[in-house]
């Protein structure tokens, strides 16, 4: 890189000239690299375009044509294996750029990272004094600027958060359907990877939800709203249960518990398992996450049915019971698998 961009010294220039000098081989790789080196994909602060590497490629090409032509002469012959190489350095150093690229890309925002395991939840209070309830299976991060001008979260999976009021500061939670954009309030955001739907729940205060897959659509939310997502896919296991069928947005009002003024949706965060007209298909990747658990399942019949309950510090089997009695199946415990028939 020195010889290259005029920065080695007389005493570096005599030695390497010394070690090239006498040796033929040496020279023709040096010079097969001269075409790396120019190219300045190398260079730490080199902003790769797309066609950057097709013309550091094309170069070398020219160079190999050369030495086929009958005129070029011994040297030419000898040197194209080593342009060769050189194009498979050009092509290793791209590879290794975008993916360097790529992980600082999904890294900008993960200086700080809260990640639950299926059966495990945990809370935590964000530098703003934000505090954030995390559901099992769930993935939050933010970034060392949090705070600064914008109060910025990446969501995968379930969390509620009580936001600090900041009027200067909105607070942003992203997820992969969803932004959802507040100033200071309570609501729940549900956006698991495996499940159909996104939702947002808003307890108090207003929330802004932009709807990125419909031309960042955004939608107000009042207190005791609720608002359903689809996801662009479903889930890709327990294909003999049916799915709900349910609009690409729907916009609902809560539910509320009757022992307490927590909605259907929120429930979760004081350890109980609610379920309000849900299916099995619903169902079961809740039970997965909330038993850290794996359900196989079978046919079944009046796989329509909708299930109601609420369940605090019960056993899976009490829950499977309970369900049982409603749906009309058969269940088998494995350690950590269920089977449903």
């Amino acid at each position: 890189m020195k010889r290259q961009s005029g920065e080695m010294t007389l005493e570096e220039q005599l030695e390497f000239s010394e070690l090239t000098g006498n040796d033929e081989n040496s020279r023709l790789f040096v010079e097969a690299m001269s075409e790396v080196f120019s190219s300045s994909l190398i260079y730490p602060d080199h902003q790769m375009k797309p066609g950057s590497v097709n013309k550091a490629l094309e170069k070398i090409r020219a160079r190999m044509r050369e030495s086929d032509a009958p005129p070029a002469g011994i040297k030419y012959r000898r040197l194209r294996p080593y342009l060769a190489v050189a194009a498979a350095v050009v092509v290793l150093l791209a590879c290794a750029f975008f993916y360097r690229m790529q992980v600082s890309g999904r890294s900008a925002h993960a200086d700080n990272v809260v990640a639950t395991r299926k059966g495990s939840k945990t809370n935590l209070v964000l530098p703003d004094g934000t505090k954030v309830w995390v559901n099992a299976d769930s993935r939050l991060s933010y970034g060392e600027n949090f705070g600064n001008q914008l109060r910025e979260v990446y969501l995968e999976g379930e969390a509620y958060f009580d936001v600090a009021e900041d009027k200067r500061k909105p607070f942003i939670v992203h997820t992969n359907n969803i932004d959802v954009k507040v100033l200071g309030t309570a609501f729940n955001v549900r956006a698991y990877g495996n499940e159909v739907n996104t939702q947002t729940t808003l307890l108090r205060g207003s929330v802004e939800v932009m709807l990125k897959k419909d031309n960042n659509r955004k939608v107000l939310l009042v207190p005791n709203e609720k608002i359903i997502v689809r996801n662009n896919q479903g889930r890709t296991d327990n294909r003999e249960l049916p799915l709900r069928p349910v609009a690409d947005v729907e916009l609902l009002k809560l539910t509320t518990g009757k022992r307490d003024s927590l909605s259907v949706e929120t429930q979760w965060t004081q350890n109980r398992l609610v379920f309000e007209q849900e299916t099995l298909a619903d169902i079961i990747p809740v039970l997965e996450r909330w038993y850290n658990i794996t359900i196989e399942l079978k046919k079944v019949k009046d796989s329509d049915i909708l299930y109601r309950g609420a369940f605090e510090n019960d056993s899976l089997k009490d829950v499977l019971e309970s369900l049982k009695m409603i749906g009309n199946f058969s269940y088998i415990i494995q350690k950590d698998k269920v089977v449903i028939y």
